[in-house]
């Protein structure tokens, strides 16, 4: 028999489909919103393509009831109470919670003053009481032990009496029944007399307990020695063992005061360590003021520079090592600055200077012995002109064939060290006598006169004796009144040199000048080291006012003091810094002397290569070029060229095209060696055959020093191009062999340079080829109807996100917007609310107002009808 199927249960989930199909809303097609696309896409399919804005409202409605109604509501309430101890959050075992609130505790408590005092905010209590409280010597006792009214009234309190009879009851209110009775007003002066006296019954009770304790504490003494005294035949009493000496010297150290705790003392490898980082550091810093690397100045990159560039910016980096110049407290240099060219030291301290002066390098012990003794009798070797010709002479002396740098005990002589003992000792008592014959103190003059007076007919020892006592006995330190003193004396020393070489006609006067100066120069640095800012203002005045004065008259050179001032500002002011407020305006014043001045005496010459000097110590870190100085040594080169009158050879003015003052005629006279230059060639006035072959000398010396200095240059070829043309007109066959040799490296040198140069041509920067367009997939986009503007990714990428940051902010700009309008209605509703509230509470006040006065009306009728 087949089983029949359950058409009950088909039935019923039919009529249930069919009921739910009746209840459910029709949707009204004017409330159904329709998105139009511009672009319909077939097979596209739509998430919204149709809105329903009433329903959409309404739960948009909905939500913020439940969200941002419930937030409003809540506003500035809080119903819950939150555990903010620490530890209670987290499962902390209960001792880490004590601990972590003693610490929190202890550093709220921690005050800045009291980082030092520690437990000083701890108040320590005995049995209750503080220790402040313990030490005033308060009498403890209680008001409980004094019962009897005599003893009240001996302490200053009223009696039971009196205080029964006055504040409960009596006074006016007592009635005695007695004739004669107190009135008020007597009672209250009873009283106060009654006060007094007690209180002056206090004070006597006081002063007698104060001198009874005093006599106790004088007797105290006596009484201690009756107490403490001890049989002394007691034969119980051990005697008392003698000390040692390891039991005195620890009671020495028990008992000995004890330093404060200081920092601990650095080893010698952090020392050395932190000197090296400061010296690193300094080192920088002048390499970077050398290239002009300033803050205020970055250089990014190499600038451009056109075809008519003059290089007044140009910076030339060196691999060679760089150091620091420095100065001990006497003024001398602390590190060796030596610039090594051609193997020899240009900058090297004075002591090698003077060891160059006094100790000459000749080729043979007879020239040594010879210059030794005419310096012997010169006697002006230590002088400042003799040290700068010192760095000259070491140009013009002849040299070993190693080419190493000369030093003081590469320099041979029969005793240098005996000979420097001696001179040290000389000055050394010359000093001390000098000491001896003047006052200890002196005070800083006002006015230059009164300088002039204390420094006038005194030997150069007096004079630096007086100068340093004029600095230590008016210390910055004393006063600060005294750096403007010494400030005016800096002042008045630099008038002081100008007026000792201004106008000299006397060679011996010079040396003497140069030697004096030689004396003070280390007090000066000093006195220039405490007003450093004085010391350059007053400096840059000078050079300013030598400069006005040299405009007036350029075609002549200037006087013996520029030479000077000029010389201490490299002593003074670091010369390797790109820029400097007093170097930069005396390279630009050397410069213009070199250009301008005309070459027509011997003193004109001497005084270019003494300027020429100059510019190499200047340069001689910086490795800078002036081209001036080139064209100088090249003018004194083509002043010993024999002219004839057919052929003209150029040469650059000041220097004249048929000039022949420094031609040798004569075959000079090898036994007489050639004379150094020294101060009498800067006064000198005829064209001597000495002076003739010193020059030459000098000049070849220097231009293998600035070829050595410009090498790197990639102009060094050209700079040196018309001294190699003059160098091979000059006729050598006269000069004796030390000219020879000086002139024979120079040629040398040129030639290779000129060989191993190898020049770079101008070519344009090569750019990266660009990959070709066949090889790149070429994209058709779609066009959607809207117009792209061609750029890269990067930039699509960021349109893009624009885009979209754009359309969030107008979403969240509209989603405001209705909330605050939601809120709005909100707080509306509550107004209203509020206001027919206030307004049923008002009309049921007035009605139970009116209610009450009918009944109050009623009340007052029902008493009118009774009258």
């Amino acid at each position: 028999m087949a089983k029949t199927k359950n058409r009950k249960r088909i039935s019923v989930e039919k009529i249930q489909k069919k009921r739910q199909n009746q209840t459910e809303k029709k949707l009204n097609p004017f409330e159904v919103h329709i998105n139009k696309e511009k672009m319909r896409v077939l097979g596209k399919k739509l998430k919204n393509e149709k809105g329903l804005p009433g329903v959409s409202r309404a739960k948009a409605i909905q939500k913020r009831k439940h969200t941002l109604l419930n937030e409003y509501k809540l506003q500035h309430k809080v119903n819950k109470f939150m555990d903010k101890r620490i530890g209670e959050r987290g499962q902390v075992p209960q001792e880490d919670k004590i601990m972590a609130r003693f610490a929190a505790v202890r550093a709220k408590a921690h005050n800045r003053k009291s980082i030092f005092n520690l437990a000083d905010d701890e108040v320590l209590t005995h049995r209750g009481q503080t220790l402040s409280e313990i030490e005033k010597f308060d009498d403890p006792r209680s008001e409980d032990e004094d019962d009897d009214d005599d003893d009240k009234r001996k302490n200053g309190r009223l009696d039971a009496n009196f205080v029964e009879e006055v504040h409960f009851g009596g006074g006016v209110l007592t009635s005695t029944g007695q004739e004669g009775a107190k009135t008020h007003k007597q009672l209250i002066e009873q009283l106060i007399e009654e006060s007094k006296k007690r209180k002056a019954e206090k004070q006597k009770i006081k002063e007698a307990t104060l001198e009874l304790t005093e006599k106790l504490d004088t007797e105290w003494k006596d009484l201690v020695q009756l107490v403490s005294k001890k049989d002394k035949k007691d034969a119980s009493e051990e005697p008392k063992p003698n000390l040692d000496d390891y039991d005195k010297v620890m009671r020495e150290l028990r008992f000995e005061a004890r330093g404060t705790v200081s920092d601990r003392l650095k080893t010698e490898d952090e020392i050395a360590k932190e000197e090296k980082e400061r010296l690193e550091k300094l080192e920088q810093e002048r390499l970077e003021r050398m290239r002009g690397f300033t803050e205020n100045n970055p250089k990014s990159g190499p600038n451009h520079r056109s075809a008519d560039d003059l290089d007044d910016d140009f910076v030339i980096e060196s691999d060679v090592e760089d150091n620091v110049l420095t100065y001990d407290e006497e003024g001398k240099s602390n590190v060796k600055i030596r610039a090594e060219i051609n193997g020899k030291s240009i900058g090297d301290s004075e002591e090698e200077v003077e060891a160059h002066v006094s100790n000459n390098l000749e080729e043979s012990d007879d020239e040594v012995e010879e210059e030794q003794e005419e310096e012997e009798e010169s006697g002006s070797e230590d002088s400042l002109a003799d040290l700068k010709e010192g760095e000259e002479d070491s140009n013009s002396e002849s040299e070993p064939e190693t080419k190493e740098p000369i030093t003081k005990d590469k320099i041979p002589s029969k005793n240098p060290e005996k000979k420097d003992k001696e001179i040290s000792e000389s000055e050394k008592k010359e000093l001390e006598k000098a000491g001896n014959e003047l006052p200890f103190t002196f005070q800083l003059p006002e006015i230059y006169e009164s300088l002039m007076e204390t420094l006038q007919n005194k030997s150069p020892a007096h004079q630096k004796i007086i100068l340093e006592r004029m600095i230590k006995c008016n210390h910055p330190s004393l006063s600060q009144a005294n750096k403007a003193g010494l400030g005016l004396l800096f002042a008045y020393i630099l008038q002081y040199i100008n007026d000792l070489f201004s106008d000299i006609e006397n060679a011996e006067v010079c040396r003497n000048n140069f030697k004096l100066l030689a004396t003070l120069m280390p007090h000066i640095f000093d006195l220039a080291q405490l007003n450093k800012e004085n010391a350059h203002n007053s400096i840059l005045e000078v050079i300013k006012e030598k400069h006005q004065e040299f405009r007036k008259k350029s075609k002549k050179y200037p006087g013996l003091e520029v030479l000077v001032f000029l010389k201490l500002v490299s002593l003074f002011f670091s010369t390797s810094d790109f820029r400097h407020q007093i170097v930069t305006p005396c390279f630009m014043f050397m410069e213009q002397m070199l250009r301008t001045c005309k070459v027509k005496e011997p003193k004109d010459i001497s005084y270019g290569l003494f300027v020429c000097t100059l510019v190499l110590e200047y340069t001689a870190l910086s490795k800078r070029f002036l081209p001036s100085t080139i064209t100088f040594l090249s003018g004194i080169l083509h002043m010993a060229i024999p002219k004839k009158s057919v052929k003209i050879i150029k040469v650059v003015p000041p220097f004249k095209p048929l000039c022949t003052d420094l031609v040798l005629t004569e075959t000079y006279n090898d036994s007489q060696p050639p004379q150094k230059f020294n101060v009498a060639n800067l006064l000198e006035q005829e064209f001597s055959d000495n002076f003739k072959v010193s020059c030459l000398h000098l000049t070849l010396k220097l231009l293998n020093e600035f070829r050595e200095n410009l090498q790197e240059l990639p102009s060094n070829v050209e700079i040196f191009a018309d001294v190699d043309k003059y160098l091979g007109q000059i006729s050598m066959e006269f000069y004796p062999d030390l000219v020879k040799r000086e002139y024979k490296e120079f040629c040398d040198s040129f030639s290779k340079m000129k060989s191993e140069r190898r020049l770079q041509h101008l070519v344009m920067e090569q750019k990266k080829p660009k990959a070709l367009r066949l090889y790149e997939p070429k994209i058709e986009e779609v066009y959607d109807g809207k117009r792209h503007k061609m750029q890269s990714k990067e930039k699509a990428e960021r349109a893009k996100l624009m885009h979209k940051l754009k359309k969030e902010t107008k979403g969240a700009i509209r989603e405001i917007r209705r909330d605050k309008s939601f809120l709005g209605r909100v707080k509306i509703t509550q107004q209203i609310q509020s206001d027919k509230e206030r307004t049923e509470k008002v009309k049921r006040i007035y009605s139970e107002a009116a209610n009450q006065q009918s009944e109050l009306n009623a009340l007052d009728r029902q008493k009118k009808r009774k009258k």
